[in-house]
């Protein structure tokens, strides 16, 4: 019961604070001006790309949230970004939408809490255009071994606190095994401990 009203009421709020520092909004701004065209976003959170969005470039936004608190204040940041949002309140391994119809589409720290990560990227990969971008900037496995063997260790702890979040997953292998290639990636650790630091972004397209 406890775990259920923390997972619902509390969890989500600590999500959309912990996701405004500075370093992360740093690494949004150095994919999010990208997004082009028929854009979707996945596990978009409570919004906090809109306000790097380039608007010009920008056709029409699209997203998946399964938190219905995330989703609301998604929704709230839209109107205050002036963006027109159409949001679906579901998970991002089932996707309602048409083969290859976005232009861009965008991960920020979610793919460290998708359940089934591969059926995902597979209806990613599906979706999105043959000559279109996976944008992602993502928290992810650490080269350091030590530092590895600590994510290992903290991932049941992490996961409840976050949501389900997952302090190792090897971002650009799993990209690989799902048919995407790097247009560009880049990797390093950003200010903050390390077992939760280490940072991969850039962009991938269809194999």
């Amino acid at each position: 019961m406890i775990g259920r009203l923390y997972t619902q009421h509390v969890c989500p709020h600590i999500i959309n604070f912990a996701m405004q520092n500075k370093v992360i909004s740093k690494q949004r701004e150095k994919i999010i001006p990208f997004a082009k065209g028929r854009v979707l976003e996945i596990g978009i959170g409570s919004g906090l790309n809109f306000s790097f969005y380039n608007k010009s470039e920008v056709k029409d936004v699209f997203a998946v949230e399964p938190d219905n608190v995330l989703l609301e204040k998604a929704k709230k940041r839209a109107l205050d970004n002036n963006i027109d949002l159409n949001i679906e309140k579901i998970s991002a391994e089932s996707l309602p939408y048409d083969n290859e119809f976005f232009d861009t589409i965008i991960s920020t720290y979610t793919m460290c809490s998708i359940s089934n990560l591969s059926s995902a990227l597979n209806e990613i990969r599906r979706v999105l255009k043959k000559d279109g971008i996976f944008l992602f900037s993502e928290h992810g496995k650490s080269p350091d071994k030590n530092i590895y063997k600590w994510q290992k260790r903290l991932n049941p702890i992490q996961g409840a606190l976050f949501g389900g979040c997952q302090l190792d997953v090897d971002i650009p292998n799993t990209l690989s095994m799902s048919n995407f290639d790097f247009n560009k990636i880049n990797s390093m650790y950003v200010p903050g401990p390390k077992f939760l630091s280490y940072h991969y972004w850039g962009t991938a397209i269809k194999k």
